[in-house]
């Protein structure tokens, strides 16, 4: 499984990371933030991996979007199996050899009181927002560490304080990705992949009835973020209200 392609090594220190010819993975790009994000890498002439895991034919529309900026493919994904995160990465290091940028974007929410949600429901909310995120980490991570490597997890203002009631599996698990990425990014300290936390606060997507800010505000948050352009250390929380 862990086939390696050499390339050129690119230096520790950077103050901006150059995007163009990079390759970009992400998770649940079919729909809101992960569509936006595909397509703000593609300006950026990354070479992009869209991923989706039911919504084929947006995927498709996102692909198609992305592949008139630059190179791109189109993998199926779904983030609570192993098999399918294993496949998903071995296809981008086929086509591309590489990945470069890792956007663990892939979230669901569930809006009911905690006695309300059955077992099954926290645990595919847990499953999609944390642990597949986290298994998703952990078969990228080889693969950069003989070069260079970004992981950026999308987490939330959620994660940060609580504010709304009944999105308490969410709200743990955003809680979560924060307290993993802080714990990679100690784990990695020295090393070349860098770790970063980026906070939405209301987006207008399908998860959040399309009332909040577009997802294309997020989309370029992340991509500076992916950048390295603000000022920002490995672990830390880039909180989009604040670039708004």
């Amino acid at each position: 499984f862990l086939f390696w392609h050499k390339r050129y090594k690119l230096s520790y220190n950077l103050s901006f990371m150059e995007l163009k010819e990079k390759v970009v993975l992400i998770t649940g790009s079919s729909l809101g933030i992960g569509k936006a994000s595909a397509i703000e890498f593609a300006k950026e002439g990354a070479k992009v991996v869209v991923t989706y895991n039911s919504h084929k034919k947006d995927a498709e529309k996102v692909l198609k979007e992305c592949k008139k900026l630059t190179d791109a493919i189109m993998i199926q994904l779904d983030v609570t199996k192993m098999d399918s995160i294993k496949n998903c990465v071995e296809k981008t290091i086929d086509e591309f050899g590489a990945i470069d940028v890792l956007v663990n974007n892939a979230g669901v929410l569930v809006e009911k009181n905690l006695l309300e949600q059955s077992f099954d429901e926290i645990k595919f909310g847990l499953d999609v927002n944390l642990t597949g995120l986290i298994n998703m980490t952990k078969i990228v991570l080889p693969y950069m560490l003989e070069e260079e490597g970004i992981i950026i997890n999308i987490a939330s203002v959620a994660g940060k304080r609580v504010k709304w009631p009944d999105v308490s599996i969410y709200t743990a698990s955003k809680f979560g990705v924060r307290g993993f990425t802080q714990c990679m990014a100690k784990e990695y300290e020295g090393k070349n992949i860098r770790f970063y936390a980026v906070n939405p606060g209301g987006t207008a997507t399908q998860m959040n009835n399309f009332d909040g800010i577009s997802p294309e505000k997020v989309a370029k948050v992340i991509v500076k973020t992916a950048k390295e352009n603000l000022g920002k250390k490995s672990g830390d929380d880039v909180d989009v209200p604040d670039y708004l």
